[in-house]
């Protein structure tokens, strides 16, 4: 570091200057601090900072980290001060004002942390679940950054924002996505998971939604057309196409309730395969004579996920998008084999028109349909005037979209923009940030295939007798296992240190052991993004969710 009071620095290093009431920073010529009274602008910052408990507050290049006094004594309880700096020579003096300051008061220990941006997404994932965020300039080393410091407070605020509304999911439906992993891990043997490998999937796709396109893509379409591709359809779109006498090769299924077997009624003959979640409803099955494949997504950070996978009795795991158009579309992607088998998409609008809201069969509309009356029109009209809902820009004309629609679409452009060979076939809707395909040139492209045959179809089923022997005998060992845990846990809940065997190396050890690995007995607790061994409320709760697990496993 550089003398004080030079006022210049040869080495381009922060240099140091006395003030009107303590010091400057000159770096890069430019003066980070006021001249006269450099600590001011800090702590009146800190000052009209309103900080609620279970807050991490960013404070954005601290150098000196003036004002760091003032907002550890308004510091509310549970919450962290992080301290970040993009510039090296700047963090080095950050870093060493830091330790001077932490030897000067002791309080400031396990509350202050310094880190740089690229440690900054491991650090936030690593740290304790915060509420809210604060951010805070501290010194003028933000100019050079801005951007870079803009796009860290937006991601920590997402992440932080992101985390609470999967809890309020989780709280509402971890409980049923669990009961569902377990019971279709337990019925459908993991080597019959998503195939990738059969030279069926060299053959265009072409993914249908249930938006209104999809009903004026297949009025375009030929049929001979769709005889040679592969067929992907989310479940919602599946009556749709069969109202014009389709038969997707695939349906793709990840919800979890009870609402969406209304999409399979009448589909006792449907030929198609489903290709669902593990975590999605089983009783789908039961509507159909279809064969049946399966992944699995982590729809929570779970050691239990992690446990079943070392088993190797886990189909592919894909990312969790929450919206089962993107995973379709994600699926034609994983199936392909290779980047240049073109996909098509149609179907994903994201967004739907004045009193209608799907296509026409689609299980929305025939429910509209059956309960239309004198005072209860078919055209869905309050749809349009919502909470959330508004009317913006699509494709081709005005739409009417909502938040979650709307985060879908974005969410779309994100994880499929600029991938090789995906077209957008849907000619309404929002845009999805796709190259536009028409159906005359996906006829174009299909024209010289042949069309699909039973035994070519047929050879995606080959059966690895071998294999599956193997994994059926580690899945029934995984959940007599998880069974065998479960009784345990009951028994130490139940009697405590009077327990048989007794507890080792002792009741607290043992417990917190089996249950930091089985979270799905509590996930879908308000509270239960952690365990707590000393939480006497949240092991009765646990108490009375085993009996309902052990259910799965009989």
């Amino acid at each position: 570091m550089n003398d004080t009071n030079s006022g210049k620095t040869k080495t381009g290093e922060p240099c140091l200057v006395e003030a009107g009431q303590g010091f400057s920073v000159i770096y890069k010529d430019r003066f980070l601090y006021s001249k006269y009274s450099p600590q001011k602008a800090a702590v009146q910052a800190v000052e009209q900072l309103a900080v609620l408990p279970q807050t991490i507050i960013l404070c954005f290049s601290p150098c000196l980290w003036y004002g760091l006094k003032e907002l550890l004594e308004k510091l509310p309880e549970q919450s962290l001060i992080l301290g970040i700096e993009a510039d090296t020579s700047l963090f080095g003096l950050a870093q060493e004002k830091l330790q001077e300051f932490k030897t000067a008061f002791s309080n400031a220990e396990g509350k202050v942390l310094l880190t740089s941006p690229d440690k900054i997404e491991g650090l936030v994932k690593k740290l304790p679940r915060f509420r809210r965020v604060c951010t805070l300039e501290m010194s003028g080393g933000t100019f050079f950054f801005k951007p870079l410091y803009s796009e860290i407070s937006l991601f920590v605020q997402n992440y932080v924002a992101s985390f609470w509304k999967n809890r309020i999911t989780l709280v509402k439906l971890g409980r049923l996505f669990c009961r569902n992993f377990f019971r279709n891990l337990k019925d459908i043997p993991a080597s019959k998971s998503v195939p990738c490998s059969s030279p069926f999937f060299s053959r265009p796709f072409i993914v249908f939604g249930a938006g209104q396109s999809t009903e004026s893509f297949l009025d375009r379409i030929s049929k001979d057309t769709l005889k040679s591709c592969t067929l992907l359809a989310v479940d919602a779109a599946l009556p749709v196409l069969l109202k014009h006498q389709i038969q997707p090769d695939f349906v793709v299924a990840v919800e979890a309730q009870l609402a969406i077997e209304k999409a399979y009624i009448g589909t006792k003959d449907l030929h198609s395969a489903i290709i669902s979640d593990l975590s999605s409803r089983p009783e789908i099955l039961l509507h159909t004579k279809g064969r049946h494949l399966y992944f699995y997504s982590e729809f929570s950070e779970s050691a239990f996920f992690e446990q079943a996978d070392t088993k190797k009795i886990l189909p592919p795991k894909l990312p969790p998008l929450g919206s089962v158009g993107l995973t379709a579309v994600f699926l034609a992607l994983f199936m392909r084999p290779d980047k240049n088998v073109p996909v098509f998409v149609t179907g994903l609008d994201f967004s739907y028109s004045l009193g209608f809201t799907h296509a026409r069969g689609a299980p929305a509309h025939t429910a509209r349909l059956i309960s239309c009356g004198r005072f209860t029109p078919v055209e869905n009209y309050e749809a349009a005037f919502k909470i959330g809902a508004k009317t913006v820009s699509g494709k081709n004309g005005n739409v009417i979209t909502d938040t979650a629609l709307k985060n879908y679409a974005g969410l779309f452009v994100n994880f499929f923009e600029n991938t090789s060979a995906l077209y957008d076939s849907g000619i309404s809707g929002l845009n999805l940030g796709l190259p536009f395909a028409s159906t005359e040139q996906i006829e174009s492209v299909c024209t010289s295939l042949p069309a699909k045959t039973e035994d070519e179809y047929d050879g995606i089923w080959a059966e690895d007798k071998i294999n599956t022997g193997k994994t059926k005998k580690a899945t029934a060992g995984y959940l007599d296992s998880e069974k065998a845990a479960l009784l345990r846990i009951k028994e130490l809940l139940s009697k405590g240190e009077k327990a048989l065997p007794p507890p080792v190396p002792n009741l607290k050890e043992e417990l917190a052991s089996l249950l930091q690995t089985r979270e799905y007995l509590y996930l879908h607790f308000p509270d239960g993004y952690k365990f707590d061994p000393e939480n006497l409320s949240m092991l009765k709760r646990i108490r009375n969710e085993i009996d309902f697990f052990l259910k799965n496993f009989d």
